[in-house]
Formats: structure tokens, C-alpha cells, sequence
């Protein structure tokens, strides 16, 4: 992609001017421009030059009420050649031909170096780097609800939730970004393709600091069922933490179903709410949150459910689901409803 190379100082000058323009905070710049907030603060240290396709809408948003300092335009790997050749040499200098083990094990060792140097370069590394710590909030509970329904930390440097790759797609949209607002970084989405994970797709927040974080407000690395997870107490002691820590586990391990039977001889065609886990606590917890809410759900070894009709469609208005794929479900009983009763099947 082209950069945008401007004379020194005037970089910083220019993001400056479009910052103090718009009247935002330099992170809300960069999730308006949509790049990392590293990138920006890279760029106003002047460490980087900055892409065209950012540049060009930097000054769309001034409005032609931004001076553009002189600039010039590089194109496509305008530093590929010159870079190569130095890094040969460099290469060589430092470790000697390539292919060595003595290459080989020197290279490594300044790997290690640089990433902890550079950790914005290694996103996807199992290395330390800086993290936003949440406060208690509703969002942060909705993301534990996620993780202990879907989710899981099986080691020390990851954070994964899994979700179905075509039902849930668009809400593994929303899990990523809740993600990057929560802990500012970027969550990676990675697709099954074959196999057992054909039909998978894994939100993945990397980052020792997210996982120690996350184990220090109460969740627990490593198989869930074994433990027997639980919610953590503090969401537990408040009712809105509790209720989107709800939705959190029923967006991901929950979801909307259409049961059809007979009842005095009528056919019946009935919408019910249910969460399935082996976990006995959190299967308490949802029982538990519902009833608080003024709901009456059912519960049994492996399902918390609700059967009625119009608890189903009031947690729909009053919770509400963060997954449009359940929500596009209670639309379609409704429609589905409406066709039964056409037809004289009692609906119950």
C-alpha cells in the first residue's frame, strides 16, 4: 500500500490539527479512522509513515479546514530492495551464514529480544504487552457470561470463545469488538475449515496480561467441567451484572427452540428458552438470576429452561439477546405462530 511521507515534524503537526478539529481523544481517533491505537501513537511519535488510504481520509474528516503540510507519495514496496539488501548483510554480520545451528540459535535469541522490545509487531506472540484494565461493568460481566458458556483460557496466554461459523457469525463481530473496547487490543477471528472445525469460528483474545487479569476477578484456566466453574461473587451480588452475565452465558451456550405436541387431542406448536451446561453452578446461577427477574425456569441436570411463550418473548424485550441469530428465531416462531393458527393448530 502507498505511504504518505511528509517532511520532519510535520506528521505529528498534521494528526495534531485533524485531532483538535474533530474534538476527540486520540483513541476515539483511531477507532474513527478504524486503525490500533498503537498505530496512531506510532505515527504521531513519527516512528511510521502513514498509508494513503488512512491519509485520504484524515483529510476528508478536516474538511478543507486542515492545512496538509507538502508531502510526497511512495508507492507499493518503495523500500523492499534497499531493505533486503541491507538486512542480507546485516544477517550475515551478526550471525553468519544462513542455515547454521549457530545462526539459527543467534537468531533466536534476538527474536526473544526484539519482541519484547517491539510487542505491537507480535500480536499473536505469548509475550506481555499493554493491556486497558477494565473496570467492574456490565460489559466486562456479558464477557465472563461469554467465556464461562463458550469460552475458555487453556493456557497462560490466550482467551478463546467458540461459536458456531454461520449462525453465529455476526455475533462473533460483536464478541471482538467488545473485546478491543474491554482490553484495547485487537482480537483475532479464526475460521475452521475442515474436519472437526469445519463449521467453527474462534474469537481469540491474546495476551498474558488479559488471562492474569481475567483469573484475578474469578475464572479459572483450564477445563471447566472438571472445576465445576462458577460465576464470580461480585457479579453475583449485583442484579444488572448478574443479568448480563446471563445474557453473556445464554448468548453462547443458550438459545431458542420450537417444540411441537399434542394437548387434549389439538396439535401444539410452543417456543421455549433453554441453557445447556455441565457445570452445576452456573446452571444454579441461571436458575437463580431468572427467578430474581420474575421468571419461572425449569431446571434439571443438564438444562435450565424457560416453556412459556411469553416469558420467552419478555426476556426477548427485557434482557435481550446480543446474538441475532436467537433473536431472528423468536421473529420467526412469531411468523410460524401466525401460519398455525391459519391453519386451526392450537398454539399453547
Amino acid at each position: 500500500m502507498p505511504r504518505i511521507k511528509f517532511q520532519k515534524g510535520t506528521q505529528s503537526l498534521f494528526l495534531s490539527n485533524v485531532q483538535q478539529r474533530l474534538g476527540l481523544t486520540w483513541f476515539e481517533l483511531s477507532k474513527r479512522i478504524k486503525i490500533h491505537s498503537r498505530s496512531l501513537r506510532d505515527w504521531r511519535k513519527e516512528k511510521y509513515t502513514i498509508s494513503e488510504r488512512v491519509f485520504k481520509k484524515l483529510v476528508a474528516l478536516g474538511e478543507g479546514k486542515i492545512v496538509v503540510p507538502a508531502y510526497e507519495v511512495l508507492p507499493d514496496f518503495w523500500s523492499i530492495e534497499k531493505a533486503a539488501r541491507r538486512g542480507g548483510q546485516v544477517v550475515a554480520e551478526k550471525y553468519g551464514g544462513p542455515g547454521t545451528p549457530e545462526g539459527r540459535k543467534r537468531g533466536g535469541v534476538n527474536s526473544q529480544i526484539q519482541r519484547r522490545l517491539h510487542p505491537e509487531l507480535y500480536q499473536h506472540c505469548n509475550l506481555r504487552k499493554d493491556i486497558t484494565k477494565p473496570f467492574q461493568s456490565s460489559q466486562l460481566a456479558e464477557l465472563i457470561g461469554m467465556i464461562l458458556g463458550d469460552g475458555g483460557m487453556n493456557n497462560e496466554y490466550q482467551v478463546v470463545i467458540t461459536l458456531h461459523k454461520i449462525h453465529d457469525r455476526e455475533y462473533a463481530e460483536f464478541v471482538r469488538r467488545l473485546g478491543e473496547e474491554l482490553f484495547s487490543i485487537q482480537p483475532a477471528v479464526y475460521v475452521g475449515r475442515s474436519g472437526r472445525r469445519k463449521m467453527v469460528v474462534d474469537v481469540v483474545l491474546t495476551g498474558i496480561n488479559i488471562v492474569e487479569f481475567l483469573l484475578s476477578k474469578g475464572l479459572v484456566k483450564g477445563n471447566k467441567v472438571k472445576h465445576q466453574v462458577d460465576v464470580p461473587q461480585w457479579i453475583k451480588n449485583n442484579l444488572n451484572f448478574s443479568t448480563q452475565c446471563l445474557r453473556g452465558l445464554i448468548d453462547t451456550d443458550g438459545g431458542v427452540y420450537y417444540h411441537r405436541h399434542t394437548t387434549g387431542g389439538y396439535p401444539a406448536f410452543n417456543i421455549g428458552l433453554q441453557f445447556s451446561n455441565k457445570s452445576k453452578p452456573l446452571l444454579q446461577f441461571v436458575q437463580d438470576t431468572l427467578i430474581m427477574l420474575g421468571f419461572t425456569p425449569k431446571i434439571d441436570s443438564r438444562y435450565v429452561s424457560l416453556y412459556k411463550e411469553d416469558e420467552v418473548l419478555r426476556y426477548t424485550k427485557q434482557i435481550q439477546f446480543h446474538n441475532p441469530y436467537h433473536a431472528r428465531r423468536v421473529k420467526q416462531f412469531l411468523i410460524l405462530k401466525k401460519n398455525f393458527l391459519r391453519r386451526g393448530v392450537r398454539v399453547v
